[in-house]
């Protein structure tokens, strides 16, 4: 487990917290954040196929702990290979580059997966965690989630809340027109989790889009050089290089980080309540999330829906927290400073 830190306010119970990922550019980014926030306790780090091969994602995984920091003992589980209901997977997200980290190359790790599938480590976590005691940050396909939930659903009794990165309520997708990358990857899971009665926030791209990581953000975390800052600059950049052809726009989005943010500072994120769920059928619209907020269908809100973001805030929140945890500046041991 990752050590105990004290938080900003001077309290010693940070939030325990497992994070289901599929290493990939945002998702490094998430974990450095998660990391790098004493209001957080990564309990554990469980791995799907998604940004990459599921292969690739545990050793990206294994390598990102190494990175950081964390402790030799930090459970990295292996998960789905696949999704659920489909024989073959969603290929391979292009935009991260060689390896899933934009072609950074970072040093094989000694560390081993931890020995259970994610879905036993994860139902095992909950089963030793009081009522509402842990928090899942999901920002990957939702297939481990979904198994969880349907394989050991006395086991969501100790969940304080889900907290996923994906979806595309009432902005364009970024696979199809309609659906967002996580939720097209397995449908079938992410309506399973949506209609599971959970406690469930939902940072998808209506706020991720508008929450980008400038240039000049990027620069900051290139100049300052150390170890970590430097990698995570060298990932962004290639993020904001592909970004700015494709888009026009010299900065990118770090979706998952976003989704970590919401678990330590909600306020900086519009919430609106809705009942949701994904569509898994339709020519055009599978995967898309479905959010009423009006009521039409007559069914309780069953989650918060991102809507919107401060985003200066956000990137302030950023890079000042990856800059203080690992620039050059920071303190080789122990906890992070104090507030951003």
């Amino acid at each position: 487990m990752s050590r105990p830190r004290t938080t900003p306010t001077g309290t010693t119970r940070p939030e325990p917290v497992v994070i289901d990922c599929d290493p990939g550019i945002d998702d490094a980014v998430a974990l450095l954040l998660a990391f790098a926030s004493p209001e957080l306790d990564v309990t554990g780090i469980t791995t799907v196929a998604g940004n990459v091969g599921i292969g690739q994602v545990v050793d990206n995984a294994l390598r990102l702990c190494d990175l950081i920091g964390a402790d030799a003992d930090l459970p990295v589980a292996r998960g789905h290979a696949g999704p659920l209901a489909r024989a073959v997977r969603v290929p391979d997200e292009p935009v991260h580059g060689e390896g899933g980290l934009g072609g950074v190359a970072l040093p094989p790790s000694a560390r081993t997966p931890h020995p259970d599938h994610a879905v036993a480590f994860l139902a095992a976590r909950l089963r030793a965690c009081p009522p509402g005691g842990l928090t899942l940050i999901a920002t990957a396909p939702l297939t481990n989630v979904a198994a969880l939930l349907h394989a050991h659903p006395e086991a969501a009794a100790s969940l304080k809340e889900i907290v996923v990165m994906g979806g595309a309520a009432f902005a364009p997708g970024n696979v199809t027109p309609s659906a967002e990358f996580n939720f097209f990857a397995d449908p079938e899971a992410a309506r399973f989790v949506t209609e599971a009665g959970v406690p469930l926030r939902i940072v998808g791209l209506d706020a991720t889009r508008a929450a980008l990581t400038t240039r000049s953000d990027i620069d900051r975390l290139l100049a300052d050089g150390a170890p970590v800052t430097g990698a995570a600059g060298r990932m962004l950049d290639h993020l904001a290089t592909r970004y700015a052809r494709r888009h026009g726009v010299d900065a990118c989005a770090v979706h998952d980080a976003l989704a970590v943010a919401a678990a330590v500072r909600p306020d900086l994120i519009e919430w609106t309540d809705a009942w949701v769920t994904v569509e898994c059928g339709g020519e055009f619209s599978r995967g898309k999330l479905i959010a009423d907020v009006h009521g039409r269908t007559g069914f309780a809100p069953n989650a918060r829906v991102a809507t919107g973001v401060d985003a200066d805030a956000f990137r302030a929140f950023l890079i000042s927290r990856l800059l203080r945890t690992y620039g050059t500046g920071a303190p080789r041991s122990g906890p992070p400073a104090g507030p951003a």
